[in-house]
C-alpha cells in the first residue's frame, strides 16, 4: 500500500485524503490545530467553517449549484456530509457547523488507512508524495518555507467573518421571516428592515467607525468577492441598499411600498438559536459593532455570540507554479529533490468552501492516477471544475482569489439572456458525465468503500 502524506485538515485536506484512502493509499493526514491555533479557528475540529455557515446555492442555474451537482456526480465525501448537516435556508446548502465538523471528524477517523496526526507540519520535505492543503491560515513556518523555495513573493488577501446573534434577543415586532422571492417550502431568514432615516445614520456610522489596526506587515488588500461591510459604505450612500441590504423579492412594507433597506439574518445552526447577518463581514472592533448594529430596530436588544473578526488569507501565484493537474512544477529550481507535491484548497486561490472541496477531489484524483498510473487525466476545461482549475493555473499577470462563475465556462457561441446559464450547465454536466464514462475501466475511479458506509 503506498504512502502519502496530506498536510492541513480543513475542506480541502478532508476531501482529498478520504478520496486517496478509498483509492486504497495509506494517508499521513496533518493538522496542526487545536496545539497550534490559527486567528481565526475556535478549536481543533477537522473541516471547521470560519466565515458563512453557508455553500451557497444548490439550483443548477447558479453556479455553486452547477459546482455542487458535479462533485455530487463525482462522489464527494464532504458535500455529503454537508448534506448530512443542512439546515433550513432556502435555496442554499446551509449547515450546522459542528455538526459538519463532527461528520467529517468520524469519516476521517472511521478510514481504516488514514492515520490523523495531531502535529504541525514545517517543511515540504518528505519521502513521501504530498498534497498540500494548509489553508489561507497555514503556520508561519511552513508558509515561510514554501515560500522561500518557490521563491515567488507572498500574496495574500484579507477575509472577513460575520457576527452571529442568539435568536432569542432579536426583536421580532421589527422583522419578519421571508425567503427572498418565496423561494423554499418554508421561510428561512430573519428580514430586520430599516427605513431611510435609520439606513442615513447606519451608514454614516459605518464609513466613520474605527477598524481593528493592520499589522505592519500585511498588506492592505482586501478580495472584492467578500468585503467588509464598512469598505462597502465607504464606498457610496447607495452601496449596501444595492448589495447585502437590497430590499428586493421580500415584499412591501407596512405603507404599501418597498422596503427601504434590510439585513438578512440566516440560520447558523439546526436549532436556529443563532443566526448570522448575511453579507456582513467586518473588521470593525467588537464595541463598535455592537454600537452600530444596534441601531437597526430588530437587533437593538441583540446579544452576540459572536463578533465579526478579520483574518490575513494567504495563496501563492498558482499560475507560475502548477500544472493543469494542481501539481507543483517540476522544473522549477530549487524543486528537483522535493517529492511529487501537488496543492489544493484556499492556498491554490480558489476561494469559497465549495471550491476548496473541488480542489481536494481534483488534486486528490490527479495524485491517485500519477502515482498508479503515471498518467494523470485531468477534467475537461468545459467542466465547472476544469474551468476553475484553468483560471487557477493559467498565465495571469494580475493573479487574485477566485469563486466559480458561469464566466470561467467555455463561451462556444452567442446566447440569449435567459438560456445562458441552462446551456453552460448542461453542457458542463455532460462534459463531466462523458469523462466518468471514459473511466468505468480504471479500477481508481472506484472508492473502495462510500459516505453511507462509513458515517
Amino acid at each position: 500500500m503506498q504512502r502519502v502524506r496530506v498536510i492541513g485538515g480543513g475542506l480541502a485536506g478532508c476531501e482529498a485524503a478520504l478520496q486517496l484512502a478509498c483509492r486504497g493509499f495509506q494517508v499521513d493526514l496533518f493538522e496542526m490545530r487545536p496545539h497550534r491555533q490559527t486567528p481565526a479557528h475556535r478549536d481543533g475540529k477537522l473541516a471547521q467553517l470560519v466565515c458563512s455557515n453557508s455553500f451557497k446555492g444548490l439550483e443548477k442555474t447558479s453556479a455553486h449549484g452547477l459546482l455542487k451537482n458535479e462533485l455530487k456526480l463525482l462522489g464527494s465525501f464532504l458535500l455529503k456530509a454537508a448534506e448530512s448537516a443542512r439546515v433550513p435556508a432556502g435555496e442554499s446548502l446551509t449547515v450546522d457547523r459542528d455538526v459538519f465538523s463532527d461528520s467529517v471528524e468520524r469519516l476521517i477517523l472511521a478510514a481504516p488507512n488514514i492515520t490523523l496526526h495531531r502535529d504541525e507540519v514545517t517543511t515540504l520535505e518528505s519521502e513521501f508524495p504530498t498534497l498540500v492543503a494548509a489553508g489561507p491560515l497555514a503556520s508561519e513556518a511552513l508558509t515561510n518555507d514554501i515560500f522561500s523555495r518557490l521563491g515567488s513573493e507572498r500574496l495574500h488577501f484579507f477575509d472577513a467573518i460575520a457576527p452571529v446573534i442568539e435568536a432569542d434577543s432579536i426583536d421580532m415586532s421589527h422583522a419578519f421571516f421571508r425567503n427572498r422571492w418565496e423561494k423554499g417550502e418554508t421561510a428561512d431568514f430573519i428580514n430586520c428592515p430599516l427605513d431611510k432615516e435609520t439606513y442615513d445614520l447606519f451608514v454614516a456610522k459605518l464609513r466613520e467607525a474605527d477598524s481593528v489596526e493592520l499589522k505592519p506587515f500585511e498588506k492592505k488588500e482586501l478580495f472584492e468577492g467578500c468585503l467588509p461591510v464598512e469598505e462597502m459604505a465607504r464606498r457610496g450612500t447607495e452601496t449596501l441598499r444595492f448589495g447585502p441590504m437590497r430590499p428586493v423579492g421580500l415584499g412591501l412594507g407596512n405603507n404599501g411600498k418597498k422596503w427601504y433597506a434590510v439585513i438578512q439574518l440566516r440560520a447558523e445552526n439546526k436549532q436556529k438559536t443563532l443566526f448570522n447577518m448575511v453579507g456582513f463581514q467586518t473588521r470593525l472592533k467588537w464595541g463598535v459593532q455592537k454600537e452600530i448594529f444596534t441601531l437597526v430596530p430588530a437587533l437593538k436588544n441583540a446579544v452576540f455570540a459572536r463578533f465579526g473578526c478579520m483574518h490575513r488569507n494567504t495563496f501563492i501565484e498558482s499560475p507560475k507554479l502548477l500544472t493543469d493537474t494542481l501539481r507543483l512544477r517540476g522544473d522549477l529550481p530549487g524543486t528537483e529533490h522535493l517529492p511529487p507535491i501537488w496543492f489544493a484548497g484556499q492556498i491554490t486561490g480558489a476561494e469559497g468552501y465549495t471550491e476548496a472541496i473541488a480542489t481536494g477531489w481534483y488534486a486528490a484524483w490527479n495524485m491517485a492516477q500519477t502515482l498508479l498510473h503515471s498518467t494523470p487525466t485531468p477534467l475537461p476545461e468545459a467542466s465547472c471544475i476544469g474551468s476553475l482549475m484553468k483560471h487557477l493555473t493559467s498565465e495571469n499577470e494580475d493573479f487574485q482569489p477566485m469563486n466559480f462563475n458561469f464566466g470561467l465556462l467555455p463561451h462556444n457561441r452567442e446566447y440569449k439572456k435567459k438560456e445562458k446559464k441552462t446551456i453552460l450547465g448542461t453542457d458542463a454536466e455532460n462534459a463531466v458525465r462523458r469523462w466518468i464514462a471514459s473511466f468505468t475501466n480504471l479500477d481508481s475511479t472506484k472508492p473502495s468503500w462510500s459516505f453511507e458506509d462509513r458515517i
